[in-house]
């Protein structure tokens, strides 16, 4: 293989495919990467790092290599672009098997422990100033070394994975067996399936093994190979491994000519994931670390039941794929039965097909039975809170401890959080995010909102947030969840009114580069962030000379505000133009829906209010000479500017009734030049309510009942609000 001078990477945020992010970048290789769910630090770093993060999954550049991570299929559309030359096309580890020939290769693998010694291995190795290349799947703790690194030096020690299938394509220089479970029961059908991989693994090693001992992988070894051998001494609990895998690192580090020192195990930061105690006090540990094997779990409950034989110990579980889960199931709730207390996750199903056997409601009946009936699946944060699990035993101390693999950490750390400060949601809210913005981002407190809308009135939010990008605001809409705030989406604050006591949760807004990017297409059409202003679009596209946008120059909001009101002016609708929409969900992921398939209504859109809009693309109804173009969007704007005040206001008040307009009837009914206060009925439009500078939201909710009662009086119609109202119910303020 040569060395590529571009790569593309498909699911780049995975822990196999990140650090190869990494690795290849520091190597000079132009790294573009996409995934539909990167998580923060992860892509700040990335990005400092040199890697061009896409927001779709399309190159810029025509790259020599196509990395895809084993979760995404081989028949996934989006490489459908790329089949020829089909070679160009790797698997992760298969691009790294082969890319790995060319240096001296040290393989760690095994069931158990593969992530921690190949960060032990690498910390010590760069302590001990011996250069080496080396991706660790894994993050070490408070980032103290980046995942993946690249040096000027013959080495490269890598975690491989035997999960795939693609073990098979390493011919190592040094190869360290850890230990073996039968597990990953989708590629191996019985333990003796995994123990002739790694045979043949050991086989293809050019120099070395390093093998525990008294281990029939040692035997094999003794009777078949004429390599160098090191063994190490394999523990049988979780405080062993870590000694365990310490001593087969520096076995490691002797076949490879470097003696490493006992202090590089002290200094070690730890893996994050692993052992991780999130909380302590007198009363209270909790403990967080990525267990999702039987073995893990029975020696990590072993050694927290004797670190801490006092403490009631409950456990929360969260299993890792179907398959495993439904294989294993006796064998899982056999090692959970040491818990006092237990609740479960739904399954992480990774990329497998949902599998009613696999699910954690399988692992119920298999229970002892004190545990059977008490043991309850939470599939949300909030209904875990609510249960007795916050509240602290006055009776004994107890450990609570978050195992597996999925979102569990962060279900860990929002408890943790709480735990910190004592039950101050607020405080505990800021905590949690720390670690889980971009730095670009702002997470402000008690921000003030009237500045930030058209109608320039209301107090001020509890939280105020501007996401730089799409994993900024999936952690904040994910904290949210967990710590029980309400959350809206705020564009440039047009069609709202803020109460003037303000908003009790979190205000987020998308802002900046990011969010305002508008792309053109060759089919005439746009992507458009969520965060884009309605007339920058109408500007482009009739640069463009493309017709349909014109009605969108006097509209003052951006494209999110809009697709979640439907909005329109002057006969045309939003969603006139929409081809396909893409919603942040409630549960995290990302959807993409074509236009013709929303729920939409008048100034309505259901996908639009339960999701978050992220980006459309806008298609043209034609294409026109320009100058007819801006002619048209002239009329328009001279239309408007005639018909519609210039003072702040939040746009048309009430919705237009079938009848007749809601204009003409508060006309009608007398209500121009009416106020309340500084806000008054518009004497350009009757639908309009103007702050005159000074107006309360007080002052404009008083008018609107006003208004709404003397229409009623006059014509029996009943107006109904336009705008919307933060936080708050329109029936309740104007019955």
């Amino acid at each position: 293989m040569k060395k590529p001078e571009r790569v593309f990477l498909l699911g780049a945020s995975g822990m196999g495919m990140a650090p190869l992010a990494f690795y290849l970048r520091g190597a000079g290789v132009d790294v573009e990467a996409f995934d539909d769910h990167f998580r923060e630090p992860l892509r700040s770093k990335m990005v400092a790092a040199g890697v061009e993060v896409l927001l779709e999954p399309v190159p810029v550049k025509n790259p020599d290599y196509i990395i895809r991570s084993s979760a995404i299929s081989p028949l996934d559309p989006r490489l459908s672009s790329f089949r020829v030359p089909a070679s160009v096309i790797y698997k992760r580890g298969d691009f790294l098997a082969e890319y790995a020939k060319k240096y001296k290769t040290v393989a760690i693998v095994g069931s158990h422990g593969k992530t921690t010694t190949t960060g032990m291995l690498s910390w010590a190795l760069l302590q001990a100033g011996f250069p080496c290349s080396y991706l660790v799947g894994g993050r070490f703790k408070n980032d103290e070394m980046p995942i993946g690194r690249y040096e000027e030096s013959p080495w490269l020690v890598v975690e491989v994975d035997e999960s795939d299938g693609t073990i098979d394509g390493f011919c190592p220089d040094i190869t360290v067996v850890l230990n073996y479970d039968w597990d990953h029961v989708d590629q191996y059908k019985e333990k003796a399936s995994l123990g002739q991989t790694l045979q043949c693994l050991l086989s293809r090693t050019k120099s070395s093994v390093v093998l525990p001992e008294d281990c029939d992988l040692q035997t094999w070894a003794k009777e078949n190979l004429t390599l160098n051998m090191s063994t190490f001494a394999l523990g049988k609990s979780a405080a062993d491994f870590s000694l365990s895998n310490w001593s087969a690192a520096k076995a490691c580090g002797l076949r490879m000519g470097v003696q490493i020192s006992d202090d590089s195990f002290k200094s070690f930061p730890g893996m994050e994931r692993r052992q991780s105690v999130l909380f302590e006090n007198e009363h209270r540990s909790i403990v967080e670390d990525y267990a999702h094997h039987p073995t893990e779990i029975g020696s990590f409950l072993a050694s927290r039941r004797k670190i801490l034989p006092e403490h009631w110990m409950k456990v929360v579980f969260q299993s890792h794929r179907y398959s495993r889960t439904k294989a294993f199931a006796k064998l899982f709730a056999e090692e959970l039965g040491a818990a006092d207390q237990l609740a479960l996750l739904p399954t992480y199903g990774a990329f497998e097909k949902y599998d009613a056997g696999g699910d954690a409601e399988s692992l119920v009946g298999h229970l002892p039975p004190r545990l059977r009936d008490q043991t309850k699946v939470f599939s949300n944060y909030a209904s875990f809170a609510e249960q007795n699990w916050m509240e602290e035993s006055p009776e004994k101390p107890d450990q609570i401890l978050f195992l597996g693999a999925g979102n569990i950490d962060r279900w860990a750390h929002a408890f943790a959080a709480i735990h910190a400060h004592q039950g101050n949601k607020v405080s505990a809210f800021s905590h949690f995010l720390k670690r889980r913005l971009s730095s670009n981002s702002i997470l402000r407190k008690d921000e003030n909102l009237a500045s930030k809308t058209t109608m320039r009135v209301g107090g001020k939010a509890l939280w105020y947030a501007e996401p730089q990008h799409t994993e900024d605001l999936r952690s904040l809409v994910e904290a949210a969840n967990f710590f029980s705030l309400p959350r809206v989406i705020l564009g440039r604050g047009s069609n709202l009114i803020i109460p003037d006591e303000g908003y009790q949760g979190l205000v987020l807004r998308l802002r900046g580069d990011f969010w305002n990017e508008i792309s053109s297409r060759s089919d005439d059409s746009f992507v458009v962030g969520a965060g884009s202003r309605l007339k920058d679009i109408c500007k482009l596209a009739c640069r463009r000379g493309l017709s349909g946008f014109e009605f969108l120059e006097g509209i003052p909001g951006t494209l999110g505000g809009a697709l979640r009101m439907n909005a329109g002016a002057m006969g045309w609708e939003i969603y006139d133009l929409v081809e396909w929409v893409s919603f942040l969900l409630a549960d995290g992921s990302i959807r993409q829906m074509p236009g013709h398939q929303l729920d939409v209504g008048y100034r309505y859109c259901k996908e639009a209010r339960e999701g978050i809009a992220l980006r459309a693309k806008l298609k043209a109804e034609g294409r026109s000479d320009h100058k007819n173009i801006r002619s048209a969007i002239k009329a328009m704007a001279q239309k408007r500017r005639s018909s519609q005040p210039r003072e702040a206001s939040a746009g048309c008040i009430f919705k237009n009734p079938a009848e007749k307009s809601a204009g003409w009837l508060i006309e009608n009914s007398g209500m121009k030049g009416q106020r309340v206060g500084n806000a008054v009925v518009s004497d350009v439009h009757a639908n309009f309510i103007v702050n005159e500078g000074g107006a309360t939201a007080e002052d404009v909710i008083a008018l609107m009942y006003k208004v709404r009662k003397r229409v009623r009086q006059e014509t029996q119609i009943n107006l109904e609000p336009e705008v919307g109202l933060l936080g708050k119910n329109w029936k309740d303020q104007l019955s």
